[in-house]
């Protein structure tokens, strides 16, 4: 009798096991610097001919971490929500987590994780700042209060 012989499974790596990997000075590869040099419309891009609708792909990645946390608000912020972003402007995106403060690190990288996934299915780059309520209750307590207040100021909530 023959034993079935199967390829190994192949490694698989987490996001920080790959990020460690990197090389930070390393050059960025001119098919991602150019990635999104076309004209932007209000909250839809032109990319390769393709109109990418911008809020539609931020709910898509609000409701993809919200399988993973508990989050209460999804807060466009930044360039695109001042109106003055451009073609290679990415959507810049608080993700408001029920709580107290987390490991940061970690849940950006999660969050850095799920953004990519976003950005392979709908083209669009989000870039996600993770807050928790009792930071954003309480902007001083954040290493950034100036920050949360722009947000908060300038930021458009996102329904997803």
């Amino acid at each position: 009798m023959k034993k079935s012989t199967q390829p190994p499974k192949p490694k698989r790596y987490t996001l920080k096991e790959l990020v460690d990997q990197c090389d930070s000075n390393a050059p960025m590869p001119k098919a991602i610097q150019d990635w999104d040099r076309t004209s932007s419309v209000g909250m839809e891009q032109e990319v390769m001919g393709d109109i990418l609708d911008i809020e539609q792909a931020v709910v898509r990645f609000g409701r993809q971490v919200a399988k993973h946390y508990e989050v209460t608000q999804l807060i466009l912020f930044g360039s695109r929500a001042r109106g003055d972003y451009h073609a290679e402007s990415d959507a810049d995106v608080a993700v408001i987590i029920k709580g107290s403060a987390g490991d940061f690190v970690e849940t950006k990288l999660e969050l850095a994780g799920m953004a990519y996934d976003n950005l392979l299915e709908t083209g669009v780059l989000i870039q996600a700042l993770p807050v928790w309520e009792s930071e954003w209750s309480r902007p001083d307590h954040y290493d950034s209060p100036e920050l949360l207040r722009n947000i908060a100021r300038e930021g458009t909530p996102i329904l997803f």
